[in-house]
C-alpha cells in the first residue's frame, strides 16, 4: 500500500508513474489494480482498459498466473451486462495462463465457452489454480476431503472424501461444485487438530456452535444438528451437548437463538439490541404479521428495550397500522395486535380508524377470534376482554357456549366460573340436557367436569348416555372430529361405563347396548371394544350380541341412504383420499426433518391426524360399499318404513311427525330421522291406526299411530339437493 500512497496527485503524472511501477511487478500488481480500479469507477474505463494491457503483458512475462487472471477478472468488472465482450475475456484469460503449460486448458474447464455468468467462470477459475495435492475441499454431496492429485492435462482431479476415498471428477464439476473451506472452518479443525476440537466439545459446546456458524453461516437447530452429527458430536451426546449449548450461547449477545425451530440461529456482527437502529428498521415495516411478530419480540424482551418518547411513537404508530390493517377480517391477529398494546402500555387511541376492543364483544366475531387463536392464547384473550367489559363479556359467553369449539368453551367456562357465573351457566346446561340438545363439546365438558355434572344434572346419566351416541352417530370434521373421538374413547372406558350405566333400569342399559351396536360411524374394533367393556360390567347383556347381526338391514327392507346423504359421504371420501391425507403424508415429512422425532410434538400431532384420516376413509369406503343411494319414490307407502311420513298421537294429546329416510339421514329442521332409529325401528311395519310403543325418557310409552303417508315437498326437495361440501379437517395445527 506504500506504492499506492506515491500515486501523484498531479493527474497528467499517473502515465508516466504506472509505466515506472511495471517494472517493479509483480510486487506492485495489487497495488497498481485497486489504482486502475479507481480510474474505471471514476468514468475512465477506457484509460482503464488500455493500462490493464500493459500490465497483464507484464505480469505473463513474469508467469505471475494467479495475479494475471486476477487482472483480467477487476477488467471485466468495468463492464457488467456487456456479453459481447466476453469473447474478449476468455481470450485474456487464456493469455493469462499462457506461460504454464499446463494450465492453459483451464479457462474451458472453467465454464467461459457455456453461458455460465462470467463472474462465476472467474471464481471457478480461481478455485482450479488452487487445487494441489493435500489442499482440503467441501463438496455439498460427499462433505469434507482432501485434494490428492489435479491433472489439468487430462481435466481429472481425484479427492478423497471421508465418505468415499480416492473419488475422481471431472476438472468442471469441481470447479462448480467443490468450495475450499477458510483456515478457521470447523471441519479443518477436526481435520487437523481432532483432539483439540473433542476437548472443546466436552469443555465449551457454546463456541463449538460458534465456529459451526461462522462455517456454514445462519442454520436451523436440526440442520446445525445435520451438519454436527456424527462427524463433530456423537448422536448418543447430542442432547447433552446441545442443552450446555444453548446455555451458553444465551449469555452472548452475539448469538440469537430464536423461538422456533424453523427459524435460523444467527452469528451477529454486533449485538442484537432493540435501540434506536431496531425501531428504525421496526417503523418501515409494512406487513401485518412481522409487525405483530415484532410487537411479541418486545413483549419478550421486557427491560432489554431502549424505551423513549420516540421509540414509544413509533411501536405505537406500527401496531396501530397494523390493527387497522388486520380488522375484524382477521380478528385472531386483531386480538393479539390490540392485547400487545396494552401490555406494552402503548396509546392506540389517538390513531384514526383503529379498532377498539369492543369490537370483539359481538357473538359473531368472539366466535371467530376464539376459533382462529392460537390454543395458548384464548384464555389470556377472554381475561383481557373482561377487563375491559366484566358484564358484558361475561353475558356473551354465556349467550355463545354452544357454539363454541371444546378448548375455546374449556377457557370460556374456567372465566365464568371464576366470575361468579355458575348459576347461568348451570341454566345453559340443564337447558341443553332437557331439550337433548347437547352436543359433543358440552357433553366432553361435563364428563371432564362431574362435579359440576352431579351439581347441575343430576340423575340425568341415562339421557347423557342417549346423548353421547347421537353424537358419536354424527358425521364430524375438524375440530369437532377430534372431540367426537375422544367422546367414542369415553364409552370404551371401564370407569365411566360404570358410573354411567349404574343409575340405568335394565332396559335403559340394554337400549344402550343395542344403539351401540348399530352405531353407524364406528369402526369395527371400537365398536368390539365399547360392547365389550360394557358386557364386562354387566354380564347380563351379552344376550344382546346374540342377535341378529349388527351390519344387517331389517327383514325385507334394503341398506339404502338418500341420496343427498349418499353424495356427501362421496365428497367427504374423495376429500380425505385426495386432499387431506395427500397434506398431512407432506406435513409428516416436513415435521419428520424437524430431527428428534421422540421430541417432535408437529410429527406426533400429524402421525395421529393420519392415523384418524386412514380410519375414517376407511370406515367411509366400507359404508359406500355396503349402503346404496336412493330417492325412496318407488316404495309402499301402506305401513311406516323408508320413505314415509308418520305422525304419532300421544295420550296428553299432541301429535309428532317424522320422516323415515335412509340409515345416514337427519335433520332435526325437517323432522328426518334414520330408519335406524330407535323410533323408527319401533314403527317399521305398522299400519296407521295401530298401537306403538316408542322410546321416552323413562323407557318407553305407548301412543297411537295415526298416519302414515308420503314424504312432504319439503323433505323430497331436500332429498334431491346436492350437499354442501365436506368441511375442512383443520389439520393445520394451532400453536
Amino acid at each position: 500500500m506504500a506504492e499506492q500512497n506515491s500515486i501523484p496527485s498531479d493527474p497528467s503524472q499517473h502515465e508516466e508513474w504506472f509505466l515506472a511501477q511495471l517494472a517493479k511487478l509483480p510486487d506492485v500488481a495489487p497495488a497498481l489494480l485497486d489504482f486502475l480500479d479507481t480510474r474505471a469507477t471514476q468514468g475512465q474505463v477506457e484509460q482503464a482498459d488500455a493500462w490493464s494491457e500493459l500490465l497483464l503483458d507484464g505480469l505473463v512475462e513474469r508467469a505471475a498466473v494467479p495475479v494475471a487472471v486476477e487482472c483480467v477478472r477487476r477488467r471485466a468488472t468495468w463492464w457488467p451486462g456487456v456479453p459481447q465482450k466476453r469473447a474478449l475475456w476468455l481470450k485474456l484469460v487464456q493469455r493469462a495462463l499462457s506461460p504454464v503449460r499446463d494450465l492453459q486448458s483451464l479457462g474451458g474447464h472453467a465454464g467461459f465457452e457455456s453461458p455460465v455468468p462470467t463472474a462465476e467462470c472467474f471464481r471457478r477459475l480461481q478455485l482450479l489454480l488452487l487445487l494441489k495435492p493435500g489442499l482440503m475441499c467441501l463438496d455439498k454431496t460427499w462433505g469434507f476431503g482432501v485434494i490428492q492429485r489435479a491433472d489439468p492435462f487430462y481435466g481429472r482431479v481425484t479427492v478423497d472424501f471421508e465418505k468415499k476415498r480416492g473419488h475422481e471428477m471431472s476438472l468442471a464439476y469441481a470447479a462448480e461444485a467443490l468450495q475450499m473451506p477458510a483456515p478457521d472452518h470447523i471441519l479443518v479443525l477436526r481435520h487437523q487438530q481432532p483432539e483439540e476440537l473433542r476437548t472443546l466439545v466436552q469443555k465449551d459446546a457454546a463456541e463449538v456452535v460458534r465456529r459451526a456458524l461462522r462455517s456454514f453461516g445462519a442454520v436451523t437447530a436440526d440442520a446445525l444438528q445435520k451438519r454436527l452429527v456424527p462427524d463433530v458430536v456423537a448422536e448418543p451426546d447430542w442432547k447433552r451437548f446441545w442443552d450446555a449449548a444453548r446455555r451458553g450461547l444465551k449469555q452472548d449477545p452475539l448469538v440469537k437463538l430464536p423461538a422456533k425451530r424453523t427459524d435460523t440461529i444467527q452469528l451477529l456482527q454486533k449485538a442484537h439490541a432493540y435501540d434506536a437502529d431496531w425501531f428504525t428498521l421496526f417503523a418501515k415495516e409494512r406487513h401485518v404479521q412481522p409487525i405483530l411478530d415484532h410487537s411479541d419480540e418486545l413483549i419478550v424482551a421486557g427491560k432489554d428495550v431502549t424505551w423513549n418518547e420516540t421509540t414509544r411513537l413509533i411501536a405505537a404508530e406500527r401496531v396501530a397500522f397494523a390493527a387497522k390493517g388486520a380488522g375484524p377480517r382477521h380478528p385472531a391477529q386483531l386480538a393479539r395486535l390490540l392485547m400487545n398494546a396494552d401490555a406494552l402500555t402503548l396509546q392506540l387511541t389517538a390513531q384514526a380508524h383503529v379498532p377498539t376492543p369492543d369490537v370483539f364483544l359481538n357473538t359473531k366475531l368472539l366466535i371467530a377470534t376464539l376459533h382462529d387463536l392460537p390454543v395458548r392464547l384464548a384464555a389470556p384473550f377472554l381475561d383481557w376482554l373482561a377487563t375491559k367489559d366484566a358484564a358484558r363479556t361475561a353475558e356473551l359467553l354465556l349467550s355463545v357456549l354452544p357454539q363454541l369449539e371444546l378448548s375455546a368453551l374449556t377457557e370460556a367456562m374456567e372465566l365464568l366460573l371464576k366470575g361468579n357465573h355458575a348459576t347461568t351457566a348451570a341454566q345453559t346446561f340443564r337447558a341443553s340436557i332437557a331439550m337433548q340438545k347437547a352436543e359433543v363439546e358440552f357433553l366432553l365438558w361435563l364428563f371432564r367436569h362431574l362435579d359440576q355434572l352431579n351439581a347441575w344434572v343430576p340423575s340425568t346419566w341415562p339421557v347423557l348416555a342417549g346423548l353421547v351416541l347421537t353424537e358419536l352417530e354424527k358425521d364430524y370434521m375438524g375440530e369437532r372430529l377430534r372431540a367426537q373421538n375422544q367422546l367414542r374413547e369415553l364409552v370404551e372406558d371401564e370407569a365411566w361405563v360404570r358410573t354411567t350405566l349404574t343409575p340405568m333400569s335394565d332396559v335403559q342399559r340394554r337400549d344402550f347396548l343395542e344403539r351401540v351396536k348399530k352405531a353407524p360411524n364406528w369402526a369395527e374394533l371400537d365398536r368390539r371394544s365399547a360392547m365389550g367393556c360394557i358386557v364386562r360390567m354387566f354380564p347380563d347383556l351379552a344376550s344382546v350380541l346374540a342377535n341378529k347381526p349388527e351390519a344387517a338391514a331389517a327383514p325385507g327392507r334394503p341398506a339404502v341412504t338418500s341420496r343427498r346423504s349418499y353424495r356427501a359421504r362421496q365428497l367427504q371420501f374423495e376429500k380425505i383420499t385426495n386432499v387431506e391425507i395427500p397434506r398431512i403424508a407432506r406435513e409428516i415429512g416436513v415435521a419428520r426433518a424437524h430431527g428428534d422425532l421422540r421430541e417432535n410434538f408437529e410429527f406426533k400431532a400429524a402421525k395421529e391426524m393420519q392415523s384418524v384420516l386412514v380410519r375414517r376413509q376407511g370406515e367411509l369406503e366400507e359404508m359406500l360399499s355396503r349402503i346404496q343411494p336412493s330417492d325412496f319414490r318407488d316404495l309402499p307407502r301402506d305401513r311406516a318404513g323408508l320413505g314415509t311420513c308418520i305422525t304419532l298421537l300421544y295420550a296428553d294429546g299432541h301429535r309428532e311427525t317424522y320422516n323415515v329416510l335412509g340409515e345416514w339421514d337427519r335433520d332435526e329442521a325437517l323432522n328426518i330421522i334414520s330408519c335406524n332409529s330407535q323410533l323408527a325401528l319401533a314403527v317399521e311395519g305398522k299400519r296407521a291406526g295401530e298401537t306403538v310403543r316408542v322410546p321416552a325418557q323413562g323407557g318407553g310409552t305407548e301412543c297411537q299411530l295415526e298416519s302414515v303417508g308420503d314424504l312432504p315437498a319439503p323433505v323430497q326437495a331436500w332429498i334431491a339437493a346436492e350437499p354442501p361440501p365436506p368441511a375442512d379437517l383443520g389439520v393445520e395445527e394451532k400453536e
